[in-house]
């Protein structure tokens, strides 16, 4: 047989015996669990031991007030009923009584019982009704602090009312900083992005409510960029010229619609590189062996020379091609890209302090192992960094950083350097420097690097910005690979 809910259990605090005893006695008979006390010290001792679930007080009680009993009480736990049971019936009594705490107010002697029973059963059901409310309240809270999105509300300014404990875990701000920092949410969106998300943040203000819709990136506190999208709220009739909504993290789907296009184009790349170095190969060994012959036959003749030459680098280029798509063989295993890259950085150290270039780490101390190919991922991340530094400026900085993203290992290499030219210049070649046809210089050129990656189930990409680029390359983790199917 299951045991039903235990008897609230009452604490009866008086000094008349007899008048404690008949209380006692009445209450037990009604089903009520007791414990009784004589003054107010006992009292006191009797709350904070047994922790009734409701209190009758007497006011004149001896070694300590009954007021200073009350107000103990009521500042330890106030929403522990205490049901005040005195001689004295003036009103005055009574208001002082409720001001310190107490729920109701019961005159002696009890002559009905029946009323005792009536405010101790209204106290009770006023104490559950409170918990409902507070633990519906709590629920709430809990809710809003940790769901999976931003729960922010802005007030007639730039400046936040409102957000939520997610905006750590997406944004690496605490709620406490967020709502410290004037204009925190302008201030660190993308510089590009700020305007029109103060357009959209000042339409929502005067539209309807939900008329919040905008996508912006936004700078995470460890400097890298997040991919976020902003949607309107509901908002009360007493908060004009507020808004609310909620924010969700995209960058991890960006991240991979971005890798999923690159993989689609490099693998059709590879397809025309080897379809174009078949098709040119043959008629180019022939135009090279008559250029020879012809330069052979007239040394004076200049158009003979100027024939060979660009035979000569059209054969070059074909050797770049082929090796391009050529398969890299790789031997797959898992392995720290922590500890790699910081084996290539200290190779690259020396170089960095002569051109006294500042190097700015950002690495993750927990990021997972990786699923690669350890060697070929040295050389390859030898060659970007060191191609990086030989084209930095006096002024330069190169900021490295790592985390985890939807399956993968990041690393990013924000170049800033204000030597360089403007996006647009810089945006003209960072496509063609992942194409095959680019040279390499002394080392391995980009185009093969992004095709070692590739081979190793990552992928290399080149953001130009302006007086600055990023180079991103995505490695698979070796806990992701080993659960995939």
């Amino acid at each position: 047989m299951t045991a039903g809910p235990a008897a609230p259990l009452l604490l009866s605090v008086e000094d008349d015996p007899q008048v404690r005893a008949s209380i006692v006695t009445w209450l037990e008979d009604s089903g009520y669990r007791v414990v009784e006390a004589a003054d107010g010290p006992a009292g006191l001792a009797a709350f904070r031991a047994h922790a009734p679930d409701l209190v009758l007080l007497d006011m004149g009680l001896p070694g300590l007030p009954g007021m200073e009993v009350l107000r103990a009480m009521a500042a330890e736990s106030p929403r522990t009923p205490v049901v005040v049971v005195s001689a004295n019936a003036a009103i005055t009594d009574a208001i002082g009584a409720f001001k310190a705490g107490a729920w109701d107010y019961v005159t002696k002697p009890v002559l009905n019982f029946d009323v005792l029973e009536q405010t101790i059963r209204n106290c009770l059901e006023r104490r559950a009704l409170r918990e409902e409310v507070r633990r519906v309240q709590e629920r709430h809270r809990t809710l809003l602090q940790s769901v999976p999105v931003i729960v922010f509300t802005l007030g007639p300014g730039a400046d936040l009312e409102f957000i939520n404990g997610t905006c750590q875990a997406i944004t690496g701000y605490s709620p406490q900083q967020a709502l410290a920092e004037p204009g925190w949410l302008l201030a660190h969106t993308h510089p590009d992005d700020r305007a029109a998300l103060a357009q959209a943040l000042e339409a929502a203000r005067a539209g309807p409510a939900g008329a919040l819709h905008t996508d912006f990136r936004f700078t995470h506190r460890q400097g890298y960029t997040l991919h976020l999208r902003a949607r309107g709220l509901e908002r009360g009739a007493d908060a004009p010229g507020a808004v609310a909504g909620v924010i969700a993290d995209l960058t991890e789907s960006v991240f991979l619609e971005k890798m999923l296009v690159q993989r689609e184009k490099l693998n059709t790349l590879g397809a025309v590189t080897a379809e174009l170095a078949h098709e040119i190969r043959n008629p180019l060994t022939s135009l090279g062996g008559f250029a020879r012959r012809l330069a052979e036959a007239h040394p004076d003749l200049k158009e003979a020379g100027i024939i060979l030459e660009q035979a000569l680098r059209l054969e070059h280029l074909l050797e770049r091609i082929t090796a391009y798509a050529a398969p890299v063989p790789v031997r797959m295993q898992r392995a720290s890209l922590t500890a790699l890259l910081t084996f290539c950085l200290d190779r690259l150290s020396p170089a960095l302090a002569r051109r006294r270039l500042a190097l700015r780490l950002r690495l993750d101390p927990a990021l997972p192992d990786v699923h690669t190919d350890p060697d070929l991922l040295t050389e390859t991340l030898a060659a970007v960094l060191s191609r990086l530094a030989e084209g930095m400026g006096a002024q330069a900085a190169l900021t490295v950083s790592t985390r985890a993203l939807a399956g993968h290992a990041r690393l990013d290499l924000d170049l800033d350097d204000p030597a360089l030219a403007e996006a647009a210049e810089a945006a003209a070649s960072g496509e063609r420097l992942l194409m095959p046809f680019e040279e390499g210089g002394a080392t391995l050129g980009p185009a093969l690097a992004h095709r070692n990656v590739k081979s190793l189930g990552g992928h290399l990409a080149l953001t130009p910005r302006p007086r600055g680029l990023t180079v991103t390359v995505s490695l698979p983790l070796a806990d992701a690979q080993r659960q995939a199917p």
